[in-house]
């Protein structure tokens, strides 16, 4: 049953790092479509793609956490055990 839960986190850490891959990707193409930054305003698309990396970062932090949570509780049963 670990294996397959931190087989899911991981599974999970991936989705988001892909998630996050594209919207950085977004972000360079909505900055470099805005041009010189001393003349450009912040738009709407430029904050719609930073802000929607938050919840994917959170997502992935939080996964990394669990296979860290499930490595400790693993750990401390295989001491008990011996």
């Amino acid at each position: 049953m670990q294996v397959s839960e931190v087989s899911h986190s991981l599974a999970a850490m991936l989705q988001a790092e892909a998630q996050l891959t594209q919207s950085a990707q977004n972000i360079s193409q909505l900055a470099h479509e805005i041009g010189d930054p001393e003349l450009q305003e912040v738009t709407q698309d430029l904050v719609d793609a930073i802000t929607s990396q938050i919840p994917t970062q959170i997502a992935y932090e939080a996964n990394a956490e669990s296979i860290t949570t499930q490595n400790a509780v693993q750990e401390a049963l295989l001491n008990i055990k011996a």
